[in-house]
């Protein structure tokens, strides 16, 4: 494998541009799409092969980087109706070469063979074609970095000019004048057969002529009658290279007992190129592909140029890695010598503070005397709230306890002598009754000034007008008397 197509193996994938490819015995016809239109171009056969022919078309056209959709026209394949071999999708192309080696010349190894059961009489549609152009073909597309996807006959690729949901059959005539009938259910090639002894000269349509077509039509679709149970042929496309096909059409609906129309895909070229146009439909041959990956010969897994390719892919990462490190080595080298720049101007300016502070370092009598001072100023900042406290307290005096008092005045109680301070307050007075003074007393809760006052003595007596007189003695509770 070469290196460049190795590259291109491991190129970004995208999508690839779908290029059809017509090979015959008489021409070459390529089909593409140049800018959202499809083109056409005919390469003739002369003194060459067609392979040769269909790769001077491709460099002619620059085609490139596409998938390549091959089409082989008659005379480059083999269509064999065989019993059907019950062979199952995955081995029918491994297996289908030796179920056809009594029916061909050629060698198992040397053929590729597919193919699909069809559904007359339980037979079995083979097609074959030799191996070993298709791989020399392969490989050259591969220096041009396309891909061969599929190889299709040129018999299935008709199956576009009917309705894939009927049965219909197709009459055409390719460029060497071949007149075939095919018939295809739901897509599906069922029916072939050619068409011996009909000529048409230039585009004209003898009536003759005519007659012996539609029997031979005819004699087909009696055939396929009794063969085809489920459906009925219901339809003939006309696409017969070189005539008028309406004109013909036309001439065949009178003589036929089911519907005829001509092919209206393409309005101008010829049988090859409209099978070029079909073919770029990606599913224009959905039954049949005889090329796959597997067809190629397996190549090495490590050649000469692939470990030249890899040794220069490992040498070159060598060298990357190895001056990425060098490069991280001065990075960190300069990182490193600015630090030990930064890390000895900051040990110089630290000796120097240093040197500084311990030339303001205050003496052991400067300090005893600073923290006198302080205990001093300390002990008087609590002198002074407490004369603030005392203050406040003389400012605000005692008229909320004579207001307490006042409030709770009793006709039984007459009060004569009351003597208050700070923590306090001795009543003396008359009493009504012994009962008036207690009471009298429990109502002082309800007063906030005297609700914290403890009554430690209280005495009654009588005086010499015989009335009764009590003496209290009370004092602040603890919690009260700091507050």
């Amino acid at each position: 494998m070469a290196v460049s197509t190795l590259l291109a193996r491991f190129s970004s994938s995208r999508q690839r541009n779908v290029v059809s490819l017509v090979v015959s015995a008489s021409q070459v016809v390529i089909g593409y799409h140049d800018h959202k239109k499809a083109q056409v171009d005919t390469q003739s056969i002369s003194g060459t092969d067609p392979w040769t022919a269909a790769l001077q078309l491709l460099n002619r056209h620059e085609i490139t980087k596409s998938d390549l959709h091959l089409v082989l026209g008659h005379g480059l394949y083999q269509t064999l109706l065989i019993d059907d071999p019950k062979l199952s999708q995955e081995d029918i192309r491994a297996a289908l070469p030796f179920k056809l080696k009594d029916f061909l010349s050629d060698s198992p190894s040397d053929i590729v063979a597919d193919g699909f059961s069809s559904p007359i009489a339980n037979r079995f549609q083979a097609f074959v074609c030799h191996k070993q152009p298709l791989l020399q073909f392969s490989a050259a597309l591969e220096k041009r970095q396309c891909q061969l996807v599929a190889v299709s006959p040129e018999d299935l690729v008709l199956r576009q000019w009917t309705q894939l949901d009927k049965t219909e059959m197709v009459l055409t005539r390719d460029s060497q004048g071949i007149l075939q009938i095919a018939v295809f259910d739901q897509g599906k090639l069922c029916f072939q057969r050619q068409v011996r002894g009909m000529l048409f000269e230039g585009d004209q349509l003898p009536p003759l002529v005519i007659d012996e077509l539609a029997l031979e039509i005819q004699r087909s679709l009696d055939y396929l009658r009794s063969q085809l149970k489920h459906a009925q042929v219901g339809g003939l496309v006309v696409s017969v290279n070189g005539v008028d096909d309406t004109e013909l059409a036309f001439q065949l609906s009178s003589r036929l007992s089911v519907s005829v129309r001509p092919q209206t895909l393409f309005e101008s070229g010829d049988h090859h190129q409209h099978v070029a146009l079909a073919a770029l439909e990606r599913d224009c041959s959905p039954d049949i592909n005889l090329f796959s990956d597997d067809l190629s010969p397996s190549s090495a897994l490590l050649t000469f140029e692939k470990m030249l390719l890899v040794w220069g892919l490992t040498g070159l990462l060598i060298v990357l890695v190895a001056a990425y490190q060098q490069w991280q080595v001065s990075q960190s080298n300069e990182a490193l010598e600015t630090a030990t720049q930064s890390r000895s101007t900051a040990e110089s300016t630290s000796n120097q503070l240093n040197e500084q502070l311990a030339l303001h370092v205050p003496s052991l009598s400067m300090v005893n005397d600073v923290n006198r001072a302080e205990a001093a100023i300390a002990s008087k900042q609590k002198a002074l709230e407490a004369v603030a406290v005392h203050d406040a307290a003389l400012q605000q005096g005692y008229a909320s306890v004579f207001r307490a008092l006042s409030d709770l005045s009793r006709r039984d109680i007459s009060v004569s002598d009351i003597a208050i301070g700070r923590d306090t307050l001795d009543i003396k007075g008359l009493a009504a009754t012994p009962s008036s003074v207690p009471a009298w007393l429990q109502s002082f809760q309800t007063q906030q000034p005297l609700s914290g006052r403890v009554f430690e003595q209280m005495a009654l007596t009588r005086d010499e007008k015989e009335r009764l007189v009590f003496s209290l003695n009370a004092k602040r509770e603890k919690g009260e008397a700091q507050k």
